[in-house]
This record gives structure tokens, sequence and C-alpha cells, in this order.
């Protein structure tokens, strides 16, 4: 069983929904929903949407498990997971010889994933929009995981100044960023308030007001009507120069 399934049913079975309700809730079939449950099918994003919804919870309360089927820190890579591009990049080429369609590129391009890296975020443009894209990063496949993954759910963000200094995030480091609307206090955000990008902390002050503050003093907070803002998504870690 996948921890996203082992979640989904926890709070299933905690409301006292059987799987035929919740089910019909998200609007999909009983036995979609208990393969999800089993492990034998991972959600898409979209999927994942739907019983949050269907659950009447934050997509937060099973959004850990997500981000860890896809994105592997543990300190000692397994064995059979590719520990880095360059590991792929120096096989030997007698084990990526083209069989049928396959190719030395396929084989690479299963093994890592392109996320954009952007500097800002133009306004009425879809993200990542391509006048903002400076540059491209590739992440490792573990084992699979994040094939799932459309990869215009994750962008790296280039950090413009060090507003958030106390959270050890500064000018020039890439902060990767899950996109999505789904927000919950004290997370840190990449948003855009009167055409400019900003990152800051997120807290909800009531249903339609919230507050976006800085790790720094030096910089200013902003205490807006949501709909005045755009939350492009939240930061899940960032990456600095040495």
């Amino acid at each position: 069983m996948s921890i996203i399934g082992t979640n989904i049913k926890k709070i299933r079975i905690k409301q006292n929904l059987s799987a035929k309700q919740l089910a019909k809730k998200c609007g999909i079939s009983e036995t979609a929903l208990l393969e999800i449950e089993d492990g034998k099918k991972v959600p898409t994003t979209q999927l994942t949407k739907l019983i949050t919804k269907g659950l009447g919870v934050n997509i937060d309360a099973i959004e850990p498990a997500y981000f860890s089927e896809y994105f592997d820190e543990s300190p000692e890579p397994k064995e059979s997971a590719p520990a880095s591009t360059a590991r792929i990049l120096n096989a030997k080429q007698e084990n990526l010889k083209p069989s049928g369609s396959n190719t030395i590129s396929d084989a690479i391009s299963k093994a890592v994933k392109k996320i954009p890296v952007i500097g800002k975020i133009t306004a009425g443009k879809s993200i990542p929009f391509e006048g903002d894209i400076i540059d491209n990063k590739f992440e490792p496949v573990f084992q699979g995981k994040n094939n799932n993954v459309a990869g215009e759910d994750f962008i790296y963000y280039m950090v413009q100044d060090n507003s958030m200094q106390g959270a050890r995030i500064m000018k020039s480091d890439l902060a990767l960023v899950f996109l999505t609307e789904s927000i919950r206090d004290k997370d840190i955000v990449l948003f855009t308030y009167k055409n400019n990008t900003y990152i800051r902390r997120y807290k909800s002050a009531s249903d339609s007001f919230v507050v976006l503050y800085p790790e720094n003093p030096d910089f200013e907070t902003y205490a807006v009507d949501k709909k005045d803002i755009k939350i492009v998504g939240k930061v899940l870690r960032v990456e600095f120069k040495i």
C-alpha cells in the first residue's frame, strides 16, 4: 500500500465513509479509488485534488506523502535509484544501446526530469511563460516515482532579494516551487502582487484576508485581500551556491 493511499483510506475511515460513498463524491469509480488506496495506482495531481475535495480536507493532509514519492532526499540513496544525472550520463554506452525505438536520449529522458528556472512571473501569462525562463535544471527520477508528475507542476524560482533571510533563503538561491493554490499557514509561498513577484511566509487572517510577511525586517509585509494577489505555489526546498 502506498503512503498516499494509506493517508486517503485513513481519512475516509475516520469520516465513516465507505469507498463507494467517497468515490461518488469525487466523481470516480469505486474500483479506481480502491486501487489508489491499495497502492496499485498513483493518482495524478488533478485526481488528488478531486479526492481531497471529496474528503473536505486540505491537500496538505496527503501532500507530504505526495512529495516523498517524487523527491527522495534520504542521505543514502538506494542502489536501484540513479543517484544523479551524472551517473546516467557516465553509464557505459553498451548499457544504453538502442533497442527498437529506444535511444540514449530516451534513456536519459526517463532518468531525469527538466524543470524550468524563472526569475520573474509575467502577469497574464501561463506559468512558466517561455519569456520568463532563464535556465533549466534536471532532477533525477527515483525509481520512476515522478512519472505521474507533469513537468509544469514544478518550477525553480531564482530569488531576487534577501527578504527571507531569516529562513536562510538568500538572493540568487534557487527555490523549488510546487505550483498549487492549496496553502496553509506558515508555508513559504511564491506569489504576485501588483505585477511584481515575491516570496513571503503565508498567514490567513480571515476567509478573504491574508498576511504575507518577510523573514527580514528591512522588507515589507503585505496584508491584502486574497483576490488582489495570485498564489503561484509553495516553496519546498532551496538550493544555494557555494
